[in-house]
Order: C-alpha cells, then structure tokens, then sequence
C-alpha cells in the first residue's frame, strides 16, 4: 500500500487516486492565463478604437528642438584673414657687379627655405622670394614663339568704311552715310583703231588719259589724247614740202549715249591749211555719229555717219561702215561714203568712196590692209591700196 502510495505520489496523483499537479504545472498554467487575458484586453481596445475613429492617422512624435544656448555662452568673434606682407622693393646691384645669367640665382645666396609639410601640390605662404630679379638683359622681351604669345591690338572702333576689299561685310549698329554712286567702269577697248573704221568715224572713244598715234600711207600723221573716257581730241597733219603748206585738221569728238548696244557722239572739227604764203585758213565743220554694237564689247558694230563741211557751199558727207570680228585679233572692215552737195549751189562736188579690206589688232598695235574705189564715171577711176597703222601706249 505504501508502495502504492509514494509511486502515485512519483506519478502525481495522490492517495484517492486523482491527478494532482506539481508547482511547475501550476506556475505555467499561471503564464499562459495571464498572456490570454493580456491578448483579449489588447483586442477590446483596438475594436474600440476602430469604432470611434476609422483613418485616423496615428500620434507622431513632438518634433526634435535643439536646446537653447545656455545663459552666458558667446560666440567667439570670426578671426581677421591676415594682410598679406607688401613685397619690399628688390635691393639694386652695385655698380660693376655681374649679373648672373637667367635661371640661376647669385653667388651667395640661400636657397629657399620651405615647410617640411608643404606638398608639391599646396603653395606656400608668404611665397619665397624671387632671387632672379631684376632679369639679366636680353631675356626680356621673350624670343619670337615664347609662351605666352603677344596680345594682338585692339581692333580700331569704328572699323573703317568701306571694308577692304576680302574682308567680306562689317557688323556694325552705327549708321554711315551711304557713298556716292559710282557709274560702272567702262570696258576697255580691245581694238587700239576702234574709233574709227577706216576714214569714217565710230562712237567709240579712248579711255582716260590714253594717246594714240595714227599714220595713213605714210603721209598723213595723227595725234590724239582722250582727256576723259567719253571726250578725244585728235590732231591730223597733211605736209606738203613742195607747196610750204600743211593741211591741218582738230577734231573733238565727245560721247552722248553709251548704254546697251547702243552709241551716240557728236563731232565738231576745223580743218584748213597753214602755210607762208597764204597763212592760216580755217573752216568749220560738225557732225555726228551712230554706232550699234554686235556683242558686249563692240568689236562687232555698225555705224552710221553724217558730217556737214561749210566751204561757202554746204556739203554733207555721209557715210556707213561695219567691223566684223572673226578671230581675237583679226576683223573684216566695209566701208561706204558719199559727198553730196547741199542745194543747187553745189555743183559737181559730189562722188562716192568703197573701201574694205582687214584689220590686225593687239594690245598696243593695229594695222589696216584695205583697198579704196573711187565710184565715179571718169576714165580716171582706179582703184588704190589703203594702209593705216596705230599705236596706243
């Protein structure tokens, strides 16, 4: 029965039989009452809360305040930047001492003392003094090519106008009076005879300040200067030994009209002759010419021309002349003139004048080999070699 007894007391029941429970049993039995009440305490509270105010954002914390200074604490006054030293003016040579070549410090003198902390990369302050002063001669001005190269001047304002020629358009706000309109230069005339076919006159005239030097047949000397590029002069001079007379002739051609193809001069001459015996007789003459262009530069053209000659009889001679270009240098010449007298008072002075033949040109020299038929009804009538030849500087 004992026995009984102390193994159901080992097994936890007691003496009737019924389970009992050690202070372990009841010491856990004990914790796990308390976490359920604590759970369904937490539950009643959260479904409370839910129900007054569903969304409510939950309580933050009070923000974070740095605490005030304490009473009696000063900030400590911001430190002065320290003044930089002023550099002292470098001490002159003696005189007859030797300057020692750039790049190397004098005899004598320290080298720099630097921190034992400095990097390469940190300057030091105050910096060592320059013992290269004052520089040696001849090291400055730096050689051609040293770095770092010279400024280059300061462009002049306002910029100069007009523009050079290249340097394009110069941007500018301030407004300059526009010049004065130019006429175009004219083109220059290829054909050193160009002003005349082979007797007959054309509208062309020399440029500015040109001479010109004509000869016919070797007898007939011819002179001219143009003293603008629309006014000539010319002088022609017919000696005649034998007689102690020469045959004078001044004529002043000026250009009208020059535009397109087209152009228009007028003519006004004097002719006569000058000699011992009979002196100086002169006589009036005027006229005008037309002259249609082929091409740009009229080496091609025709002309139309009329002159009138006072002798006491009024006479006009008319005439007509065309010049042909076929090569640079070389053209075909035609030329039609005819002397009709004015009224009855004329008489027999009239008659006509065929001519053509070719013209070699250059840049300074012309000749014309041509021939010249007399149209009239006589047995004399023959027909005669014609050459002129011209010199232009």
């Amino acid at each position: 029965m004992a026995g009984r007894f102390w193994k159901g007391r080992a097994r936890g029941r007691n003496a009737s039989g019924q389970r009992t429970r050690s202070p372990r049993n009841q010491r856990n039995t004990g914790r796990g009452l308390i976490a359920l009440i604590a759970l369904q305490g937490v539950v009643v509270v959260t479904g409370a809360r839910a129900q007054s105010g569903t969304g409510a954002p939950p309580p933050q914390p009070p923000p974070f305040r740095e605490p005030a200074e304490k009473p009696g604490e000063k900030s400590p006054p911001p430190t002065p930047a320290p003044e930089p030293p002023t550099p002292e003016a470098p001490a002159q040579p003696p005189e007859g001492a030797q300057t020692p070549p750039a790049g190397q410090p004098p005899a004598g003198a320290q080298p720099p003392a630097y921190a034992p902390y400095a990097s390469p990369y940190t300057p030091q302050y105050p910096p060592p003094p320059y013992s290269g002063y004052p520089p040696p001669q001849g090291a400055y001005p730096p050689p051609p090519g040293a770095y770092p190269p010279a400024a280059a001047p300061p462009a002049a304002y306002p910029p100069a106008y007009p523009p050079p020629e290249g340097a394009g358009q110069v941007p500018t706000l301030t407004g300059y009076a526009a010049p004065p309109f130019a006429p175009p230069p004219r083109p220059p005339v290829v054909d050193p005879q160009g002003d005349r076919v082979l007797l007959l006159p054309t509208a062309t005239t020399h440029p500015k300040g040109t001479f010109f030097f004509s000869n016919y047949e070797l007898v007939v000397f011819q002179a001219g200067y143009a003293f603008t590029d629309s006014t000539q002069l010319s002088v022609t001079a017919i000696p005649v030994p034998s007689e102690s007379v020469t045959a004078l002739d001044f004529s002043l051609k000026a250009s009208l009209y020059r535009g397109g193809l087209v152009r228009a001069a007028a003519i006004g001459s004097a002719s006569g002759v000058v000699g011992k015996e009979i002196g100086v007789a002169f006589l009036g003459r005027a006229g005008g010419v037309v002259q249609v262009c082929l091409a740009r530069l009229c080496e091609s053209s025709l002309s139309l021309s009329a002159n009138a000659l006072l002798v006491g009889t009024l006479l006009m001679v008319n005439g007509a002349g065309g010049i042909w270009r076929v090569s640079p240098h070389v053209s075909l010449l035609a030329e039609l003139a005819t002397m009709l007298p004015v009224g009855t008072a004329g008489g027999q002075f009239n008659g006509g004048l065929l001519g053509g033949g070719v013209r070699l040109h250059y840049s300074h020299w012309g000749f014309d080999f041509s021939a010249l038929h007399v149209l009239d009804s006589s047995d004399d009538v023959a027909t005669i070699p014609f050459f002129a030849m011209t010199w232009r500087p």
